[in-house]
């Protein structure tokens, strides 16, 4: 599950609790915890990962889910206590920062987490939830870090309601391998029920399936009465042939390419060209404002400059398929959202080079570096 996903779940899930005292057994996408295990001299980071950096781990590389904290349930009977949380508790939990702990993950897995924690209340009791998407990655330490119960290499993922060691065993790694492969065909055969719903509709010796990105198309080999590919030299500007026939697609001009009775024949599949707007993705940015800056900093520290500077609405945005609102208009000579693939209806945030000069000058502002990054930034080598 996505995070807009979960958030869903989470609220009905909330819902019920409050109103109707119904609570869902723990399984593979929810998990209860009575209170945070405390440890002597530590600070909130510190006191969450210990407590969650490893079942973050294993819903990451499940199918996500929510863990609800001030809540226990009983395993032999199945009843729930749900006495909330103390004020000791409910302050560690709201001194943390998520973009630190995305920065710890990167430590971890080499990859962050886009996690989200929120208190909730029912009646006078307060409680928080942990909320962890799925990760696209499959979450691997590099490290031994025995204080969260982390071991180098192991692949921890959620099944039958706990965390299990996915490489354990042969078995086992086969097991989890196998979730994985069903989990991208069936992610592949969405996209193409999504993607050509009226090949049902059309004889597939009049269909060409063209691959821009790779400079391929596909189409039905007459002699040898199979699907064949080749490769072509494909003419991607915005006057090219390909896109003038994509152009009368998107418009509903279907007639102008077509032969008996408005069947196409040719269906483009792919993305050939972006607005004529000149613009760079994220990891770009992040070169560009690395060159040309006197610190260092990760993506989740240039996120954060980011969302400092009101362009979006949150630190942790997503950069594929964001939510609504994510990228506030009024900055839209800076950064914008674009649909980059009309068929699956798939967006993508961009950015103008001009975005390079402004975020340099909020990180390379020594005084803003406490309030957005909540520590300061190291000065790179040889710079004064």
């Amino acid at each position: 599950m996505d995070l807009k996903t979960l958030r869903k779940s989470i609220k009905n899930i909330i819902s019920d609790l409050t109103h109707h005292g119904k609570y869902p057994k723990e399984n593979d996408s929810v998990d209860y915890k009575k209170e945070l295990k405390l440890v002597q001299g530590a600070n909130p980071l510190e006191i969450f990962l210990v407590n969650f950096a490893k079942d973050i781990v294993s819903f990451a590389n499940g199918d996500g889910g929510v863990i609800f904290i001030g809540i226990k349930e009983n395993k032999t009977t199945g009843l729930h206590d749900d006495i909330g949380l103390s004020q000791g508790q409910l302050d560690i939990l709201s001194k943390l920062d998520l973009n630190d702990i995305s920065q710890q993950f990167e430590k971890i897995t080499k990859i962050g987490v886009s996690i989200d924690l929120q208190q909730f209340q029912i009646s006078t009791r307060k409680y928080y939830y942990l909320a962890i998407p799925k990760s696209n990655n499959t979450l691997v330490p590099i490290n031994d870090f025995p204080n969260y119960k982390i071991v180098k290499g192991n692949i921890y993922y959620r099944a039958s309601g706990k965390t299990e060691q996915a490489n354990s065993s042969t078995s086992e790694f086969n097991r989890f391998l196998q979730i994985k492969a069903n989990e991208k065909s069936k992610e592949f055969m969405e996209i193409w029920s999504k993607l050509l719903p009226e090949m049902v509709d059309i004889n597939p010796r009049e269909v060409l399936i063209l691959n821009p990105l790779q400079n391929k198309v596909y189409g039905f080999n007459g002699k040898e009465k199979k699907l064949s590919g080749s490769n072509v030299e494909i003419e991607k500007s915005q006057k090219g042939i390909f896109n003038i026939i994509l152009n009368a697609i998107s418009a509903g001009e279907i007639g102008r390419i077509t032969d008996n009775e408005g069947k196409p024949i040719y269906k483009i599949v792919g993305e050939l060209y972006h607005q004529d707007r000149e613009h760079i993705l994220l990891t770009n940015l992040q070169k560009a404002v690395q060159e040309k800056s006197e610190y260092k900093f990760t993506s989740v520290q240039l996120k954060a400059a980011i969302h400092y500077m009101r362009w979006v609405d949150r630190p942790n945005f997503i950069v594929d398929n964001p939510t609504d609102g994510t990228v506030k208009n009024k900055y839209n000579k800076y950064i914008w959202i674009e649909t980059v693939d009309k068929f699956s209806k798939r967006t993508k945030i961009y950015f103008s080079p001009i975005a390079v000069e402004e975020i340099v000058k909020v990180i390379d502002d020594e005084n803003l570096h406490e309030v957005i990054f909540k520590k300061r930034l190291i000065r790179k080598k040889g710079e004064q």
